[in-house]
């Protein structure tokens, strides 16, 4: 059965987050808007590939991922249970 990587789900968040520091830094000191750009390239190349529902291919919130971790969780399109791997 196909099922969606915990560590993809926790590097999403952790892209996520270091894009959030550096666009707030890149205000103060504007060389980081570089680096900023680069975590939201690496996140949605992350998105499209790896975070995507494993039976329909439809796209899935990151704060649903995170709740289907721990419990269990159905695809808002297909309907199919998400599976998560550890």
């Amino acid at each position: 059965m196909k099922s969606i990587s915990g560590k993809d789900i926790n590097l999403g968040i952790t892209l996520a987050v270091l894009f959030g520091i550096t666009i707030a830094g890149g205000c103060i000191k504007w060389p980081l808007f570089v680096f900023a750009a680069i975590f939201l390239f690496s996140y949605i190349v992350l998105d499209r590939k790896k975070l995507r529902c494993p039976n329909c291919g439809g796209f899935e919130n990151l704060d649903r991922l995170m709740y289907a971790k721990k419990h269990v969780f159905h695809c808002m399109h297909c309907g199919e249970r998400i599976n998560i791997s550890e």
